[in-house]
């Protein structure tokens, strides 16, 4: 998976999970039936966890270009 320019400083990445788990949060305490949104929020957060964190794609240097 490519990564993605804008998600490159540390505060980004984090602010943006935090969202996610913040959505999560809200569907769990204050929706009482478990619909789709709580699903999303689910999916969206396990992904930005992953994606960010987990996998290794944002650490060291960028991979240069393929040009």
């Amino acid at each position: 998976m490519k990564r993605h320019p804008w998600f490159e400083p540390l505060s980004r990445r984090v602010i943006t999970t935090l969202v996610c788990v913040g959505w999560l949060t809200f569907e769990l305490v204050i929706q009482s039936e478990q619909g789709i949104w709580l699903w999303l929020a689910v999916f969206a957060s396990v992904y930005a966890i992953w994606s960010f964190f987990l996998s290794g794609q944002y650490r060291g240097e960028p991979p240069a270009d393929e040009t």
